[in-house]
């Protein structure tokens, strides 16, 4: 069946429109590859000398505190809140009472590591036993007491501010006979 103006349903192409259309999708694609090169060159991609705005400090770094700088304005009430939020479920902080899950934390700032009397601690933690508890390694404890003793029995993730830290540890400087603790 010929349609009404003669045109054929299937036209016949020959080599001359195969040989067009070809060139056609060739040209097509080193105009589009030129752009791009053109582009590159107008408009280079460029490392700036200096950040345009400055991303915040991520919560354990403090802007670079040492515990030392954090504990120079560390509140110890502060600490005593985060500790009876964070630390009573499993420890004491009265003198001379009995260890319940953990040690009693009464007096243990600048005491010998794993040294608390009546409770038995785990390898992990006795295999620091010739350290003490300096500011510097209850921070380190408190930030993540399985990176300090891996093994430990502890749970407790750890706090990763470094003003946390230095506030429970203000706080446990709070407690002892002398009232503060280096």
């Amino acid at each position: 069946m010929q349609p009404k103006h003669g045109w054929s349903i299937v036209s016949r192409m020959d080599s001359h429109d195969a040989n067009r259309i070809g060139a056609a999708i060739l040209l097509t694609a080193l105009a589009a590859a030129a752009s791009v090169w053109v582009g590159y060159l107008a408009v280079p991609p460029a490392i700036p000398l200096r950040p345009a705005f400055a991303l915040p400090e991520p919560p354990g770094a403090a802007a670079g505190l040492s515990i030392a700088e954090a504990l120079a304005h560390a509140d110890p009430r502060a600490g005593q809140a985060l500790a009876a939020r964070s630390c009573t479920t499993c420890h004491s902080f009265t003198k001379g009472a009995p260890p319940t899950v953990g040690p009693d934390l009464f007096g243990v700032a600048g005491t010998p590591i794993a040294d608390v009397p009546g409770y038995i601690f785990s390898p992990a933690l006795s295999g620091h036993h010739a350290e003490l508890w300096t500011d510097e390694a209850l921070s380190t404890w408190l930030e993540s007491p399985a990176r300090f003793a891996p093994g430990t029995r502890m749970a407790f993730p750890g706090l990763p501010d470094i003003r946390d830290r230095a506030a429970v540890i203000a706080y446990l400087h709070t407690l002892s006979d002398g009232g503060h603790q280096p």
